[in-house]
């Protein structure tokens, strides 16, 4: 799945050797013993020197899915790709895009039905594609016999917060009650995503709970997902998690890029049809924009698991999130993975912590998806 010979740690500059150059934009102080060497010879290499973030949201998403392209596995063995429509958010009606794969094994003409899996990509709400998780569907699909479902839900600030959920629920709800066409089992389902796409797949956990069909939710499979409101806090002082003031100017993803992409959140509000009200749209809004507001958390899916990153100023609130999962009576697996920044999961050929991510994933997929049988039994003989 990986490449036998991952870049070597001297392939890169060593932290502690100055750049042939000044670089434009160092890491901080503040962070940086705390980071792994190999991530900051990454950073060194391939970010410190690169082009400052836009402000324009446009050209933010022209490059956001190949920012770390430079590091990621490449990934092969699939049976097939293919992509079609599906409606989503009826509020806001239009189709959304999903892309399918499926895994090998099937013969020419012949149509298997297979578990799946549906992953949602992240990107703070208003940025990413169907390209943003590409290589992981690639890896958990050809690891894994199951179909994986990318769902294209649509973007902030050009629709209401929290069209992303609703998206991603209008479109689950219609692929399963469509199976034949996909050829899945309705009733072996995991959810998974990274950062704003994992958040969307923990809040979906609930409303499939809710909605009377948590039994199909084998397993939610997520990294780094955004749970608390930081329109609250105003500075990361004010935040009740250490993360955030840790992590205030860590590579990647700190505070000041959790505060703009916040602002599109809300800005959407006066977005899409004026019959609409705002104070419909903040009732639509309901506890999603803080999970840990969710009304309940018991009878959740048979495994949650939440990977979190060391240097990244969501970590705290994922985990107490999950510990909150935990304590109402489900099982969780929480892993914090030190030294690297939130996006560490797409640095999967560099990083081993990436690629520790990704088996981790293809293993609790599998898990959930065919769990292992208790053994049989052996009768003895009649004498």
């Amino acid at each position: 799945m990986f490449p036998s010979e991952p870049p070597r740690r001297q392939d890169f500059h060593h932290p502690s050797k100055s750049p042939a150059m000044p670089l434009h934009d160092p890491l901080h102080p503040s962070v940086i013993d705390k980071l792994d060497p190999a991530f900051v010879s990454l950073y060194n290499q391939y970010i410190a020197n690169g082009p400052q973030w836009p402000t324009d949201i446009n050209l933010v998403r022209q490059n956001y899915s190949a920012l770390y392209s430079y590091a990621t596995a490449p990934a092969t063995g699939v049976g097939g790709i293919g992509e079609t429509d599906v409606p989503g958010w009826a509020k806001y009606p239009g189709d959304i895009n999903v892309r399918v794969y499926v895994p090998p094994g099937e013969e020419p003409g012949e149509r298997k039905i297979w578990p799946v899996h549906f992953n949602f990509h992240g990107g703070g709400w208003a940025v990413g594609d169907l390209e943003t998780d590409a290589h992981l569907c690639h890896h958990i699909c050809a690891s894994v016999p199951c179909c994986v479902i990318d769902i294209e839900y649509r973007l902030i600030p050009e629709y209401p917060f929290p069209v992303g959920i609703m998206d991603g629920l209008a479109a689950v709800a219609h692929i399963l009650g469509d199976h034949h066409r996909f050829s899945i089992d309705p009733e072996n389902v995991t959810f998974g995503g990274e950062s704003s796409g994992a958040t969307i797949a923990l809040i979906l956990n609930h409303l499939f709970r809710d909605g009377g069909y948590g039994d199909q939710i084998k397993g939610v499979i997520v990294g780094t997902p955004t749970i608390s409101d930081v329109r609250k806090y105003a500075t990361p002082d004010m935040s009740p998690w250490p993360s955030m003031r840790e992590a205030e100017y860590a590579p990647l993803l700190h505070w000041a890029k959790l505060k703009w992409f916040d602002t599109f959140k809300w800005q959407s509000l006066s977005s899409q049809d004026p019959g609409i009200s705002t104070k419909e749209q903040q009732r639509d809004i309901s506890w999603f924009a803080d999970a840990m507001n969710a009304p309940d958390f018991k009878n959740l899916a048979s495994l949650t698991y939440i990977a979190t990153a060391e240097v990244d100023p969501l970590r705290d609130e994922a985990e107490a999130y999950a510990k909150k999962v935990e304590d109402a009576g489900n099982k969780v697996i929480q892993r914090r993975f030190k030294g690297v920044p939130h996006h560490f999961m797409h640095m999967d050929q560099i990083l081993p912590q990436g690629r520790e991510y990704v088996q981790d994933v293809i293993t609790y997929v599998r898990q959930c998806l065919y769990p292992p049988q208790p053994a049989a039994v052996a009768t003895p003989p009649e004498t």
